[in-house]
């Protein structure tokens, strides 16, 4: 997955490379989805690995 800000002719430059295209209005939610995956992020490498033996 991929989180962007693209124009028109962006997506239109891109042409069949991109699958699917979300349209967001409202930059407020944006906002939120962008704090979302840093927070996934985030918990991802904080992770204690845990050991196989």
């Amino acid at each position: 997955m991929a989180v962007a800000l693209l124009t028109e002719r962006d997506i239109a430059r891109c042409g069949d490379a991109l699958s699917r295209c979300y349209r967001l209005d409202d930059s407020t939610d944006f906002d939120g989805l962008l704090r979302l995956i840093d927070q996934a992020d985030d918990a991802l490498q904080t992770r204690i690995p845990v050991s196989r033996s």
